[in-house]
């Protein structure tokens, strides 16, 4: 405690030591008081002289008239900070120089100030929309209290100036709103301070996927062909997901469903962990049953080594901390001090977590039945490893716990990677008519035979909600469509075997040619002899592209039935000249013939 000193009349009473006398120093001038807090504050002053050792330092409290030597300051400081002082008190301060004589100077001016009382309600508060809100701004001296104001307040809520409530029901959404609060005391005296009141949300519904895109139509394949891809991509939306992520860890999969629109920079600030691989190989290092399990800063390694961090991330909190959500953790008293630490809420945490430390930052869900996960983590027998890592107090530790550190007892996350939010699914009611197969976000529809098949989408989201949707195709093949294109007036004159024009050539063989079934032209076909003693050759000239769907063969036999035929596939040839790759189809009878007759014929068949 500083020794008290009596300053009687205009004189500081010091002692001689005997030293010749020199001149008093000048009264130090321009003292000024100023409040740093409720209890201190800063004093100031211009020093006069040139031969000063030192500065004392008076203090009283009115209605005293009698200082009391607060502390002494060597030679050439003007300045001090005095600490200590009870609130909605009056101080009064004089200042003088002393010499090495121990001769002072007269006294400096007297500087007043009052302190503030405080305030001791919280500067801050969390509050919900359309939940009814109560709070109460107190003062450290209540009896003195004249009157409470606050500069601003989320819509929906208002101060009653006499009693110091704040009470309605919110009306926004998300968002903090930070106001000045003043309390005002007789004779004038005030205390102000801020006061935040953050909205929080909660999390989205989990809504089941939607077709936000135009379904494919009924669509028609050739036998025998694929059809060209049809992308999915934008035919599905997930309303509730933008984008996900699944950690890989001893007891299983957790997908984390993240909130960009909430807190953006936070699922940034994850994903960037995320694409560098920083959570591979780390633990689950604190586990609080009914509370939270935290992860993401610590390897599984023989010391617990603590991964890379990156600069923190500004704290975002938007949505309330309710079961199942992932949050940052982050150091006590520094909302923006997150780097890669996560904890997932086991229990709803609002109270606790939406008011600490400006409440902590949700920025994802965790999705599906991944909470059965988090709740086996959670029941794990823990144990303290601070021996190790000072963070280990709390691990949860997978079996019989060792009875020494181990770390491939812990639960370790071996994988993190991004997730799509929806999974695609195609079926065909017929698959021996059409089948359908997903590659990505493609669909393929290969045609197998000629019918109609119901093909089934599915998109489903990672909460195990599906919607879908279906269309028609119809297979037909190549001769099919020549026939709708042919317009014949009856349908037995479509038949394959048909030959309306009677021309002697069917319509199999008037559609492998590319010749109308309505004029006598024959198909463009060559028969020679070959060889010697020689044998049947048949040339075919179709059109180019060869019809689809056609099989072309070639029969010989020695008889007219062709009960002993042979059949003989094509041989392709290029035409000459050269017509844009058009070819002729050449078929060689394989068994020369020694009888006075030799029958060939052309078969197209249909696949």
């Amino acid at each position: 405690r500083p020794t008290p000193m009596r300053f009687f009349s205009c004189s500081l009473l010091l002692f001689s030591l005997g030293l010749p006398a020199l001149a008093a120093p000048n009264a130090p001038s321009g003292l000024t008081a100023s409040v740093l807090s409720t209890s201190s504050v800063n004093l100031a002053w211009t020093d006069n002289s040139n031969n000063e050792a030192g500065f004392a330092i008076g203090q009283r409290v009115p209605p005293a008239t009698v200082f009391t030597l607060l502390t002494r300051v060597a030679e050439n400081i003007t300045s001090l900070r005095n600490t200590g002082l009870s609130e909605g008190t009056t101080y009064e301060y004089v200042v003088v120089a002393y010499d090495s004589g121990n001769a002072n100077s007269p006294f400096s001016n007297i500087a007043t100030v009052t302190t503030p009382f405080s305030i001791l309600s919280p500067n801050y508060t969390a509050a919900y929309p359309q939940v009814p809100f109560s709070f109460n701004l107190i003062s450290s001296n209540s009896a003195q209290v004249t009157g409470y104001s606050i500069t601003a307040l989320p819509d929906g809520l208002i101060l009653n100036p006499a009693t110091g409530l704040i009470s309605g029901t919110p009306t926004g959404t998300s968002g903090k709103t930070t106001g000045t609060v003043t309390i005002t005391y007789t004779g004038n005296r005030i205390a102000t301070g801020p006061l935040t009141i953050r909205l929080f949300a909660t999390p989205p519904a989990l809504l089941p996927p939607a077709i936000s895109g135009t379904a494919p139509g009924t669509r028609t394949l050739i036998l025998g062909t694929t059809a060209a891809p049809i992308s999915l991509t934008s035919l599905f939306t997930d309303p509730d997901v933008s984008s996900a992520a699944r950690l890989t860890t001893d007891l299983g999969n957790l997908d984390f469903a993240f909130y960009p629109g909430s807190a953006p920079q936070t699922v940034a600030n994850f994903l960037g962990y995320m694409n560098r691989g920083d959570f591979v190989n780390t633990i689950f290092h604190r586990s609080v049953p009914g509370f939270i399990i935290q992860a993401g800063a610590f390897r599984a390694d023989a010391t617990a080594s603590a991964a890379p961090t990156q600069l923190p991330v500004v704290n975002e909190p938007n949505l309330t901390n309710a079961r199942g959500t992932i949050a940052m953790a982050k150091l006590g008293g520094n909302p923006d001090s997150a780097t890669n630490q996560f904890f997932i809420n086991l229990a709803n945490n609002s109270a606790n977590l939406d008011n600490q430390n400006e409440g902590f930052t949700v920025f994802a869900r965790v999705a599906g039945n991944g909470m059965a996960i988090a709740d086996a983590i959670a029941s794990l027998p823990t144990r303290n490893y601070s021996g190790v890592n000072s963070a280990l107090t709390d691990a949860p530790v997978r079996g019989t716990p060792p009875s020494s550190y181990d770390p491939t007892t812990l639960v370790r996350i071996s994988q993190v990677a991004a997730l799509a939010p929806l999974t695609l699914a195609a079926a065909s009611s017929q698959p021996t008519v059409a089948g359908a197969a997903l590659v990505g976000t493609d669909l393929t529809l290969t045609a197998v035979a000629r019918g109609m098949a119901t093909i089934t989408l599915t998109a489903s989201d990672l909460d195990n909600q599906s919607v879908t949707t279906t269309f028609q195709v119809t297979v037909k093949d190549a001769y099919d469509l020549w026939v709708e294109n042919q317009s014949f007036l009856l349908p037995s004159d479509a038949l394959p075997a048909a030959d309306p024009d009677l021309d002697g050539s069917p319509n199999l063989l008037e559609y492998a040619f590319g010749t109308s079934p309505r004029s006598p032209d024959r198909p463009n076909l060559q028969f020679s002899l070959r060889g010697n003693p020689g044998s049947l050759q048949i040339r075919a000239f179709p059109p180019n592209p060869l019809p689809a769907g056609l099989i072309w063969n070639a029969e010989f036999s020695d008889t007219t039935g062709f009960s002993n035929s042979v059949v003989v596939p094509a041989s392709s040839f290029p035409v000459s000249p050269p017509d844009n790759g058009a070819v002729y189809l050449e078929f060689n009878d394989p068994n020369p013939s020694f009888s006075l007759r030799r029958f060939g014929r052309l078969r197209v068949t249909r696949l």
